[in-house]
């Protein structure tokens, strides 16, 4: 979800993280009032988990190549992540004891358990939700733990193991896909009716096994200059359009479509999105999108509980839009103000040390 400060900027993934991330709230508005609308949203947690493979690898792979800096960047990766995760799960918890306390609904057995594991950025596997606090946060856990074995791992990654690690992974993820006949699984455990099937939460491992390697072998591909023909007029309005297309129909396709989408659509756009130059003003309007993107990925789940459950009784729908067009822009406020309060001292914080790191490096080598 998140960017990566000091590299050059790519301008139109910026855009189309900031899309995604609008899509998956919005995907979640319509099943807060009973509708199938974006009903295939779920799908831009596997352009996430691309992206960030991509990016990544465009900011760390040199260093990471070099070896001995995995503990550098996993925590250079836990500060950029933690903090709004960490604001995403305690606002979730209050707004959680805020309805038991009111009557609107019962609190989570065992919760301080729960906070401890989503704190620690461990799954629940007892059943229902990965984070029952946060729905949403279970893809920030794979992401973190991801970036983790990246950092140590990266000096061993050579593209025909990355290209091997991704195939066996697709395999994987299309034979659960095919036998369960559902491909959004990860987000719970236990619970056929929320996932695909019992133990669900280790298909998003299948999910993020695929999509991660994938983005780091087509940045590779593409710093070599191999996909420099991938390209589209008017690509700017295309990418968003097209991730629009995808997420719109409602629940019930093949489960093909959601493969389809995964293994061939995805790193087309994500080519097409790093090979689009953008004005100076669309570069700004996809920079902020980008900028809110994790704030809002990460703050909207408990909004959205807080405004299900208080939702007044027997309302229109203009009024029931209105309600959750509420509950959509009090969560990009929240965001700007997360982006603005939280997120960005974690970026410069980053920034710094990662230069620090550089001089003293430097410094050594020279002596």
């Amino acid at each position: 979800m998140s960017g990566v400060q000091g590299v050059p900027r790519l301008a139109a993934l910026d855009g189309v993280r900031g899309v995604a991330a609008l899509i998956v709230m919005g995907l979640h508005i319509a099943g807060a009032m009973g509708s199938g609308l974006l009903g295939h949203g779920y799908l831009m947690v596997d352009l996430f988990f691309l992206m960030s493979g991509f990016v990544l690898s465009a900011g760390y792979g040199a260093r990471l190549a070099e070896g001995g800096a995995g503990t550098w960047f996993a925590g250079k990766r836990l500060v950029r992540l933690y903090p709004l995760a960490l604001a995403g799960l305690l606002l979730g918890a209050a707004v959680a004891a805020g309805l038991a306390f009111g009557g609107q609904r019962g609190l989570e057995d065992q919760p301080l358990l729960l906070l401890v594991l989503a704190a620690l950025f461990l799954p629940w596997l007892g059943g229902g939700l990965v984070v029952p606090f946060n729905g949403p946060a279970w893809s920030l856990q794979l992401e973190l733990w991801i970036n983790v074995a990246y950092g140590y791992a990266a000096r061993w990654l050579t593209d025909r193991r990355l290209a091997t690690l991704t195939g066996v992974a697709a395999v994987v993820l299309i034979g659960v896909t095919l036998a369960t006949g559902q491909f959004d699984g990860g987000f719970a455990n236990n619970d056929p009716g929320r996932s695909a099937g019992p133990w669900s939460y280790f298909v998003g491992w299948a999910r993020v096994l695929f999509a991660f390697p994938l983005g780091i072998l087509l940045h590779r591909w593409w710093a070599a200059g191999r996909f420099q023909s991938v390209s589209a007029a008017n690509a700017g309005w295309l990418l968003p359009a097209a991730l629009l297309l995808v997420a719109l129909p409602v629940p019930g396709l093949s489960p093909l479509y959601d493969l389809g989408a995964v293994l061939i659509l995805f790193p087309l756009l994500v080519v097409l999105a790093a090979n689009t130059r953008v004005s100076a003003r669309a570069a700004g309007i996809n920079a902020l999108l980008g900028r809110l993107s994790y704030g809002l990925y990460v703050l909207h789940g408990p909004i959205l509980v807080a405004f299900k459950y208080l939702e007044p009784a027997g309302l229109p729908l203009p009024a029931r839009l209105a309600w959750y067009g509420l509950a959509a822009a009090l969560a990009i406020v929240a965001a700007a103000l997360a982006e603005r309060w939280i997120d960005r001292p974690a970026r410069r914080w980053a920034a710094g040390e990662r230069a620090t790191k550089r001089t003293a490096t430097i410094q050594v080598g020279s002596a």
